[in-house]
């Protein structure tokens, strides 16, 4: 996704527009409170790998490379711990096959301190049906963990049986608009929802081969951030108000400083949040001015997993 930008206009003496610069990544919502006006470079951000959580020993998985605004990203080395190497194609995706043995699993870019992990677990009874062959006929399509609100800007993991290691061969549908799956394995897929996903209640469904799961009740959710209309001085103490639109119930959330330099929280640089629930859904977040300049506050919902019970989709 592109990051969408909106300036700020600076104003006489220490007023400030109360508009906010936004812009929203694969894992987190950003958004940069303009006290001096957008600046003129940019540091780029590290990139990021995704793998499924869960792979299945000798069976096929798609890994993927991000960068800091969501892109996938071609031509990518991934150096994997099972001694391959494999390249991302022109999705930003890359299909290797899980390794022979059960254990931890990690992939790094060469050259950086860039590295994701992952689990490789041995099929059981119920997942005797999974094949090593990407062509393969799935197990009976089934979700048994999802997440019972997500992000729309956010990637959200979904567990069960019968999906397929080529991350392209299962479709997943929020509210009947598709989404992309940018990680996947027999046992779990990470999808990040399409940019037409609608806030509130609405079903997700998985589709794979001809299967289709029953549809499942989420609620998708936009976090958003509200700040100071004044510019503050250095040591002022103000708030910015999380609030979040599409669920009424309660949410955790993780609020990280991503401007040290600027702001600082009461108790260190990440803090989980609980917001108030109800129709005005919100949680206030404190902190100290250091310095008169642009900041950056990121914000990424902690989902409640639900769990099916078998059979039931």
């Amino acid at each position: 996704m592109v990051p969408a930008w909106v300036s700020g206009k600076r104003l006489s003496g220490k007023k400030l527009a109360s508009r906010l610069l936004i812009l929203f990544l694969a894992s987190s919502i950003a958004v940069f409170a303009a006290a001096q006006g957008i600046p003129k470079t940019r540091i780029p951000a590290a990139r990021t790998i995704i793998l499924p959580p869960k792979m299945i020993a000798g069976a096929p998985a798609t890994l993927a490379v991000l960068d800091s605004a969501g892109h996938l990203l071609p031509k990518i080395v991934v150096e994997l711990s099972s001694g391959q190497k494999v390249t991302t194609d022109a999705t930003g995706r890359a299909l290797f096959p899980a390794p022979e043995q059960a254990g931890k699993f990690t992939a790094r870019i060469s050259g950086q301190e860039i590295f994701a992990s992952s689990v490789v677990i041995v099929a059981s009874s119920a997942d005797s049906q999974v094949q090593s062959s990407v062509d393969a006929s799935p197990a009976p399509l089934q979700v048994v963990s999802y997440p019972r609100a997500l992000a729309i800007h956010d990637r959200f993991t979904i567990e069960g049986a019968g999906f397929r290691g080529a991350a392209d061969s299962n479709h997943v549908f929020l509210a009947a608009q598709p989404c992309v799956v940018v990680a996947s394995s027999p046992v779990s897929l990470v999808v990040l929802p399409g940019p037409r996903t609608p806030v509130g209640a609405i079903p997700l469904r998985v589709n794979v081969a001809g299967q289709n799961t029953e549809e499942i009740p989420v609620s998708a959710v936009s976090l958003e951030f509200s700040g100071p209309t004044e510019t503050p001085d250095a040591g002022m103490v103000g708030e910015i108000v999380l609030s979040v639109r599409g669920a009424s119930d309660r949410l955790t959330v993780e609020v990280r400083n991503a401007s040290p330099g600027i702001i600082q929280f009461p108790h260190g640089s990440v803090q989980r949040l609980t917001t108030s629930g109800g129709e005005q859904n919100t949680a206030p977040v404190e902190m100290k001015f250091l310095a008169s300049g642009n900041y950056t506050v990121t914000a990424r919902l902690i989902p409640s997993v639900s769990e099916t019970p078998p059979g039931k989709n």
